[in-house]
């Protein structure tokens, strides 16, 4: 009996970018994780316009929770900020497929996930949102701050002024159109 060697061909890098958003839109980029199921969970967003400046960022720790409820919080609670700050229309990324699918399909099983669901389609429809799908690769702003969260253990907003560091640098750069490689 022999082996049979399969090799698994590589596939060559893509080049990924933060675009900006159509004029006069704004654009929501967000990232949820936790440690683990039911682990300590944090989220981030931020808001930028259509020449991509920062309009505000949103960092918080969950406390215990999944992956799939921090995305979702964290796109409500950003929502919830962009309604108050009059930042509509808003397009909304989101770098969970699973949340894109559980929002097109407005359903889920648990009733603390059935309820960010509808809260979130509420939202859509107030601000003429449109949630999308976005590459891990174009969401480096909203990375940063759920791992900055994640060693801080913190909950705060930022404005445009507050945005500083490593942060600062990420935006500026993918204002610029600066690419990012992904990788297979």
């Amino acid at each position: 009996m022999g082996f049979i060697f399969c090799r698994q061909v590589p596939q060559a890098p893509s080049i990924v970018r933060w675009r900006t958003p159509s004029p006069s839109w704004f654009k929501l980029n967000t990232d949820g994780s936790s440690l683990g199921n039911l682990g300590l969970a944090e989220a981030a967003g931020i808001i930028r316009d259509s020449a991509g400046h920062v309009h505000l960022a949103f960092q918080f720790a969950l406390g215990a929770g999944t992956s799939v409820l921090a995305e979702l919080t964290v796109a409500w609670q950003e929502m919830e900020l962009a309604l108050t700050h009059g930042l509509a229309p808003l397009v909304v990324e989101v770098d969970a497929r699973t949340v894109i699918s559980l929002l097109k399909s407005r359903a889920s099983g648990k009733w603390e996930v059935q309820h960010l669901i509808m809260r979130i389609v509420c939202l859509q429809q107030l601000l003429m949102a449109d949630v999308q799908h976005v590459l891990r690769e174009a969401n480096g702003a909203a990375d940063h701050l759920a791992k900055e969260v994640a060693s801080l253990q913190l909950t705060r907003v930022l404005y445009h002024d507050d945005i500083t560091g490593v942060l600062r640098g990420i935006v500026c750069l993918d204002r610029q159109g600066v690419p990012h490689l992904r990788r297979g």
